[in-house]
């Protein structure tokens, strides 16, 4: 039973390492200031290799990995070859996804294999997961052999799952020892996790039955069964979970930690809070940048690679304007004898737009956090028009108002600008629900196309409502 409490395989001990962050925080500056990072990159330039080493060498691993992410890609490449195998393993998984994967594009093989025998299985996961198959094959053989085996089985999982994000790190015991059989064991015990929130109990079958926080661990009476005293409402996560739903149900049972099983239902992995707050970051950075057609860690790349990364999206917006230019085009006699409409058409468009986009990122956030279900999407549909339609009745009755003092002899104009603002903020309002809802259903990510179907329908609908309203009436 002496081995029953740990996960299959017992974690690396992380004295030394413990030992180091603690040293390294004493060490810390109090921040990076700008002339600080000019002094480094003036170091960098110079080849002053005694001088580089000397101002980094207080900096624990977070401020190392922002000097890191502050300097040019050349720069960062020099710096991480002066220090070479005295850079403390722990700045990688502190660095920005893009500057890392650049900064390990710049070290040999056995530097990588020796940082990443210092890290937890699920920073070596992050790491490697950025690599060719064949490059993460080589350095995975050359691994500590119990790290190589919980490295392989998370990158087994899909990506954005929770067997990625999961750490094989974990405190377990068997349901039926003691609150003393458990405090000696952690008193003991030198291989524990660095941190931990809970203690997961298993039955014989190495199959969870409930948690224990720390607190109440150590109020509890010694002669207490752990049975006796654990929250025996256990909600596993399941191993192929991705990793947004993790972080709703995080969200939804305030949880600190959490436990992950495979497919027999056996224990095999932890997920923190920490990696939560991480993957929570991570989708929202994803889901504003995917609105707007860019990519996170596009400041820390290449320009040949993020005009590569941007040109698609600039592409389908510019088959929306034509599309919509076609519309305008379709009315080039009215425009011709009344010029004005030129002057007005562009307002009732870009209002729509407007319109349009502060309910898309309304509706794109609802779905990312599960706001909106089945059950109130047509309440919000409808919430949603009615806004538009409140909208649209205070905008056409300031954009008629306006238009009749900046044209007052077109005062027909004046109607047909109110009643085609009215149309159009009503039609944005609804588009902007109904096109995030139709790609989400069609299994499409709604904050990356979205915008596109967005702009095509307020332009030319903007568009074809006010010229068509002034062919009507005006000809």
């Amino acid at each position: 039973m002496g081995k029953r409490f740990k996960s299959d395989i017992l974690p690396k001990s992380k004295l030394l390492k413990k030992r180091k962050k603690s040293e390294a925080r004493k060490r810390q500056m109090l921040g990076l200031g700008p002339k600080f990072i000019e002094s480094v990159s003036c170091a960098l330039c110079e080849n002053d290799v005694i001088h580089v080493r000397k101002m980094v060498e207080g900096l624990s691993e977070y401020g190392l990995a922002n000097l890191i992410e502050a300097l040019s890609h050349n720069e960062r490449t020099k710096l991480v070859q002066i220090l070479g195998d005295k850079i403390n393993p722990d700045v990688f998984p502190e660095l920005n996804d893009v500057v890392q994967e650049q900064v390990i594009d710049s070290l040999q093989e056995k530097q990588i294999v020796k940082i990443a025998n210092e890290l937890d299985s699920d920073e070596v996961v992050e790491i490697l997961e950025h690599l060719d198959e064949e490059e993460q094959e080589s350095i995975i053989q050359k691994l500590d052999p119990e790290l190589q085996y919980q490295v392989q089985s998370s990158l087994a999982y899909p990506e954005d799952s929770a067997g990625r994000i999961m750490s094989r790190e974990f405190v377990s015991m068997p349901d039926w020892w003691t609150v003393k059989e458990a405090k000696a064991f952690l008193l003991k015990n030198e291989e524990l996790p660095e941190e931990f929130y809970d203690i997961f109990l298993t039955d014989e079958k190495f199959k969870p039955t409930g948690q224990i926080s720390l607190d109440k661990l150590l109020r509890a009476k010694p002669s207490e069964s752990l049975f006796d005293i654990m929250d025996g409402e256990v909600v596993p996560i399941d191993v192929l979970t991705d990793q947004e739903e993790v972080a709703h149900m995080f969200r939804e049972y305030g949880w600190h930690s959490a436990m992950v099983v495979d497919n027999k239902d056996h224990l095999i992995g932890v997920i923190t809070i920490s990696d939560v707050v991480d993957v929570i970051h991570e989708e929202a950075s994803e889901d504003i940048m995917h609105l707007s057609g860019a990519e996170e860690g596009d400041v820390y790349k290449s320009v040949f690679s993020i005009f590569k990364s941007r040109v698609l999206w600039l592409v389908t917006n510019l088959v929306a304007t034509i599309l919509a230019a076609s519309v305008v085009k379709g009315f080039q006699d009215v425009i011709a004898q009344i010029s004005v409409l030129a002057v007005l058409m562009p307002i009732v468009a870009s209002m729509g737009g407007t319109t349009g986009n502060q309910t898309l990122a309304v509706v794109v956030r609802a779905l990312a956090t599960r706001e909106l279900t089945s059950s109130n999407t047509l309440r919000v549909i409808g919430k949603e028009f009615l806004v538009g339609l409140s909208n649209g009745l205070l905008f056409a009755l300031l954009i008629g108002v306006i238009t009749q003092l900046w044209f007052p002899d077109y005062k027909v104009v004046s109607l047909i600008i109110a009643v085609a603002m009215l149309v159009t903020l009503s039609i944005a309002s609804l588009s902007g629900i109904l096109v995030p809802l139709t790609l989400n259903r069609l299994k499409v990510d709604p904050a990356v196309s979205s915008g596109v179907f967005l702009i095509a329908i307020t332009d030319c609908g903007g568009f074809f409502v006010f010229l068509g309203l002034a062919k009507m009436f005006l000809l």
